[in-house]
């Protein structure tokens, strides 16, 4: 049988965690059985090195006629979109009328395409909660959903993260040259430079201070407007600003560096929470804020009490840093706990192959040929999480909104059952919310 042909495309290999997603599937999609190309809409971006130390072709392409003429002449069988952006539907058009027999989109946002192009892709939502909101917001029977959509979490590479292990001794001088004291509580964020992608996290230090003096808060990709208002707020001193760093082993490295990975979502929220899963991964107990009224995966990966700690407040994310400091073995022991949970459920292997078993069965449904032998390799492999695991979540993330540190936020709960769901209401809140704490940031930075 000839390797069949997959395109894998975003619109940009940027440092976010769709990006880093896409070259986690590139690296482990087996060579044996597909041959893999990459495209972007718009050329440079942090990866792009990644994707050619890895000896994967990369295509820029301008245009929906390109894209078509491309598929045509590399005989391409399977696209795969990262990301439901609203200009991929001219793309998937194009994809299709070009000869591709799949077309399958990661979906991070729960967004239905006008009826005709989503006729025309298979989806796979990167969370329960995104899920939920497909189910909700487009009225889909949870029968139907299951005919063209499953859940398939973004991939956490395992061996990436302890290939770059750090020794006691590494750790201590890595620390020492960033000026972080050997008896130091080390807190830390993570994310690309961008405001949206930030919370308030600066709000909740004046409470951990009074019960923390020694804290040090190590953030990586923090906006320069954002590192004004800290700064502004006399906080300062107690961070340590990293840059942007898109090397393999930069965030294993942040990680290792850190004792609690403290999240503040920003005003989105999280459709995953890629950064979230690969704390864990290291080992690290996680403090995260639960936005009921927009994307919530947060408190899908952490289970309070467990694998860490969710919270609605600023004062409550203080209190459960505090306590994770002062109870060194209920944050080893949470540590431990999250490491499990991503070795079980976001795997970057495991979650590779039920793609590659996904792809598989949707081109011999289109009368393409696969051979028993092929097929029989993932016979074994099941579908995580389940159908039933999917339609249960709904039910399991009201229990999760009402379970956190602190008292809940019962007026959000109660609206965002609603507000969460609705396509109308989603794009009003993210734009007066998202909008206000830019102006709000910005205004302050431009006083400075």
């Amino acid at each position: 049988m000839k390797k069949i042909n997959v395109l894998e495309v975003c619109g940009r290999l940027g440092l976010g965690g769709t990006e880093k997603n896409m070259q986690i599937i590139t690296k482990y999609l087996n060579k044996r059985v597909f041959n893999v190309s990459a495209c972007v809409l718009v050329p440079g971006g942090e990866r792009e090195g990644a994707f050619r130390k890895m000896g994967i072709r990369i295509f820029h392409i301008k245009s929906p006629e390109e894209f078509a003429k491309l598929i045509k002449n590399k005989n391409i069988y399977v696209v795969h979109f990262h990301a439901s952006e609203k200009h991929y539907q001219t793309f998937i058009r194009a994809a299709n009328e070009a000869g591709a027999l799949t077309i399958i989109l990661m979906d991070n946002s729960g967004r239905m395409f006008n009826p005709e192009i989503s006729k025309l892709i298979d989806r796979h939502m990167i969370s329960k909660m995104i899920a939920i909101r497909y189910k909700k917001l487009y009225k889909v029977l949870d029968k139907d959903f299951h005919k063209n959509c499953r859940v398939l979490y973004c991939l956490v590479d395992l061996d990436e993260i302890e290939h770059f292990h750090l020794s006691s001794n590494e750790i201590l001088q890595e620390k020492k040259k960033l000026g972080i004291g050997p008896r130091d509580l080390v807190i830390g964020g993570i994310g690309r430079p961008d405001i949206s992608k930030w919370g308030n996290f600066y709000d909740m230090m004046p409470y951990l201070i009074k019960k923390v003096p020694n804290v040090k808060y190590l953030v990586m990709g923090v906006p320069e407007a954002i590192k004004e208002e800290i700064r502004k707020r006399k906080l300062d001193g107690y961070f340590i600003f990293l840059k942007s760093d898109p090397s393999d082993e930069a965030v294993p490295r942040f990680f290792q560096l850190i004792n609690i990975y403290a999240l503040s979502s920003s005003s989105g929220g999280e459709s995953f929470g890629l950064t979230i899963a690969e704390a864990m991964a290291c080992k690290k107990p996680v403090v995260v804020n639960s936005t009921p009224l927009v994307d919530n995966a947060q408190v899908e990966l952490v289970d309070n009490g467990k694998t860490g700690f969710v919270v609605y407040s600023p004062k409550a994310f203080a209190e459960a840093i505090a306590y994770l400091a002062s109870n060194k073995a209920v944050a080893t022991r949470m540590g431990l706990a999250g490491y499990a949970k991503v070795k079980r459920e976001y795997e970057a292997k495991k979650t590779t192959k039920m793609l590659e078993k996904r792809i598989l069965e949707l081109l011999q449904a289109k009368g393409i040929g696969i051979p028993k032998k092929i097929f029989k390799r993932y016979k074994k492999i099941h579908y995580f999480p389940s159908s039933k695991d999917i339609d249960d979540f709904e039910f399991e993330y009201e229990r999760r909104l009402r379970d956190c540190v602190g008292k809940p936020d019962r007026v959000k709960i109660l609206v965002g059952k609603h507000v969460a769901f609705s396509s109308l209401m989603q794009k009003f809140i993210r734009s007066i919310r998202l909008v206000n704490s830019r102006n709000i940031i910005m205004k302050r930075a431009e006083k400075k």
